[in-house]
């Protein structure tokens, strides 16, 4: 056992020494943290321990990993005496709100609040859109706040003018980030948050042209693209799924260098499944064909369920499905639950199990739709653009053999199915 804890302390620290870092897009360099003469931090984060605790806890741990030497102050790390929140505020340069449920509601929040707005500290929002993570929509949050930042004269703040002058400090100034969990969008949010405290610091506040092109991570997602020609099957009944495709295609040439680009789009089809599939004078297809299928909250639900038809026929004819899952409530985002509910059985069922193929979460924040656009062409067989020979190879084979054995029909399943 002694051995054992050894040998997983050794792995948590190499993995953490071999921990890819922040460094500036325009040079590769890792960002100066240099501290303003009056600040010991350089950020506060201010969130409420029911519904953002977790979330706080694991900003602030990765922020730590990503960007060696910051100093954010956090209330397990530093919090000794709660009556000297103010103190803390003002010895940071930076003021982090994570905006969660029954955020504004915290007295202590507010007390955090009010002595950013005394310290003209800069605030960078942090906004949890996960209901079920504790979140709330931004309107609700806005209403939260109109009903509890209205306190007169704070002492803290005397010359607060009310929730007006918060509402336009917390979420009109700059645009809060979404906080996504997940993987590569997790990594996206923090960089989104990191090269905010970057830009309010004041080695950068006399270079801001290098922080013009933003900052990178080694290893994140970049640009993929296709190999060769691939046809993309849309089904008009699919309620938005036009419009993703035309996303989908103009991000397959994203990669770098013009003359790339044109060939990748060039080399990307989109046509109508029903004419593709059943149509009568329908060209025969050819070369890589993928069905894209648009999940929200009409999907399946269209007249005459045509929409599950052609997946089916699709399925039967082993043609990849690549499922989008919209997160952005405003374009039909619901919970995944909600397709078990919509969907015919037949597709739930032997041989299909549309739901064993993994959805591309598809999120509205420009940052994490980039990577969604890429997680999604990859979903259709693209490999990174930065990829050798070799890799791309072994990445397309890999992507053949599961697609393989999603489309793979069992003799036994093929009779049940066809028995009446």
């Amino acid at each position: 056992m002694l051995i054992a804890s050894l040998l997983v302390v050794l792995f948590k620290t190499v993995s953490a020494v071999r921990m890819p870092t922040v460094r500036l897009t325009s040079s590769g360099r890792p960002p100066v943290l240099e501290l303003s003469p009056e600040c010991h931090f350089h950020g506060f984060i201010s969130h409420c321990w029911g519904t953002g605790q977790d979330q706080t806890h694991t900003v602030v741990r990765r922020l730590q990993l990503l960007l060696p030497g910051v100093r954010i102050w956090l209330d397990v790390d530093n919090l000794d005496d709660v009556g000297r929140l103010e103190e803390a505020v003002a010895d940071a340069m930076n003021f982090l709100v994570f905006l969660s449920a029954g955020y504004f509601r915290s007295f202590n929040c507010r007390r955090e609040l009010y002595a950013a707005l005394a310290s003209n500290r800069p605030f960078i929002p942090i906004f949890e859109a996960d209901v079920d993570k504790g979140g709330a929509s931004i309107e609700a949050l806005k209403a939260e706040c109109r009903e509890n930042c209205v306190e007169a004269a704070p002492a803290a703040y005397p010359n607060y003018s009310g929730p007006g002058e918060m509402l336009a400090r917390v979420f009109e100034e700059a645009a809060p980030i979404v906080w996504v969990r997940v993987n590569a969008f997790q990594l996206e949010s923090l960089k989104a948050v990191a090269l905010r405290m970057l830009l309010h610091s004041p080695f950068y506040a006399s270079r801001p042209a290098e922080l013009a092109d933003g900052v990178m991570v080694p290893g994140q997602a970049g640009p993929v693209a296709f190999s060769g020609p691939v046809t993309i099957l849309v089904c008009r009944g699919n309620v938005g799924v036009l419009d993703l495709s035309e996303l989908v295609k103009t991000a397959a040439g994203e990669g770098r260098g013009s003359t790339a680009s044109a060939e990748a789009v060039t080399a990307v089809v989109i046509r109508d499944a029903e004419e593709a599939l059943e149509g009568a004078n329908a060209a025969p297809l050819s070369g890589h064909v993928v069905f894209l299928l648009y999940l929200n909250d009409k999907t399946f639900l269209d007249y005459g369920g045509v929409v599950a038809r052609l997946v089916q026929a699709a399925m039967d004819r082993r043609i990849a499905i690549a499922m989008v899952h919209e997160q952005d409530p405003s374009f039909g985002g619901v919970p995944f639950r909600n397709f078990f509910q919509q969907t015919p059985q037949v597709l739930l069922q032997p041989p299909y199990k549309l739901f064993d193929t993994v959805a591309v979460p598809l999120f509205p924040a420009p940052e994490h739709r980039t990577v969604s656009l890429r997680l999604v062409l990859c979903s259709m067989g693209a490999v990174p653009c930065d990829a050798g020979p070799l890799r791309r190879q072994w990445q397309l084979l890999r992507r053949h053999m599961a697609v393989a054995r999603l489309v793979r029909r069992r003799p036994a399943e093929r009779q049940q199915l066809e028995q009446p």
